[in-house]
């Protein structure tokens, strides 16, 4: 008898380039991450009509906007044909974020200032008929903070965390590169490189600085995550409910 087809990680949905599932990755206690509870995306409303026929197809029941509503108007992006909620994590009122001295100081930057928006976007996502899906612009960051925290909890070996945060910027590729050739002067050129360096472990040294000082958990309940919800999400990621 033929072995089912191994579902795929990466997901071809028209308008996007970095679209994922995040099922398929190694739990340090062994097994993997199941499919099909949580994708993780660039800017969902970019789908075609193609695009957005695969996110209906998938089963996508809910989308987790992590875009300022700035960000929406200036790409005049069209409504979603399934529910979305914005939790928006604009990163011009960071310093960190914005300015972007190192990955590290931006990413805990955000992750301090949004807390809250974390909190409910990870709520959301265990409340969630599975599956849900999250996204910002690029789907890198923001998403990418989002969905290490996730994957944290839910006890995915850190180094599977780091590379399939790094696969964001092989997706991205091209598109950042358009966008550093887009700089409008020599500073923001120079900013933009910052922000486009490839992550390597940063991510995980992130979450690992995070959980030795207040803890991932700790952190998101105190800012108003449903503990039930995380137990949700953490639960059907491991393939336990």
């Amino acid at each position: 008898m033929k072995a089912p087809a191994q579902p795929e990680r990466v997901l071809r949905w028209d308008g996007c380039v970095n679209v994922r599932d995040l099922g398929g990755l190694p739990l340090a206690d062994g097994g993997e991450t199941a499919y099909r509870v949580v994708v993780r995306a660039d800017a969902l409303p970019l789908l075609t009509a193609a695009g957005r026929q695969a996110l209906v197809d998938y089963g996508v029941s809910l989308v987790v906007n992590l875009r300022p509503q700035r960000e929406d108007d200036e790409d005049a992006m069209d409504a979603l044909p399934v529910p979305v909620v914005r939790l928006a994590m604009d990163p011009r009122p960071v310093a960190a974020a914005w300015e972007w001295p190192t990955m590290r100081e931006a990413y805990l930057g955000l992750a301090d200032h949004y807390r809250a928006e974390l909190a409910q976007a990870l709520t959301l996502l265990g409340d969630a008929e599975p599956p849900a899906a999250i996204h910002c612009a690029g789907g890198r960051d923001r998403t990418g903070i989002a969905c290490g925290m996730a994957l944290w909890l839910a006890g995915v070996e850190p180094d599977a965390i780091a590379a399939d945060h790094a696969l964001s910027d092989v997706h991205l590729a091209e598109r950042s590169a358009n966008w550093l050739a887009q700089s409008a002067d020599e500073a923001e050129r120079e900013r933009r490189e910052r922000v486009i360096q490839p992550p390597g472990r940063t991510l995980v040294e992130v979450l690992e600085e995070i959980e030795a000082t207040e803890g991932i958990r700790m952190l998101l309940l105190s800012a108003g995550a449903d503990e039930a919800a995380l137990d949700r999400l953490v639960a059907r990621l491991r393939g336990e409910a």
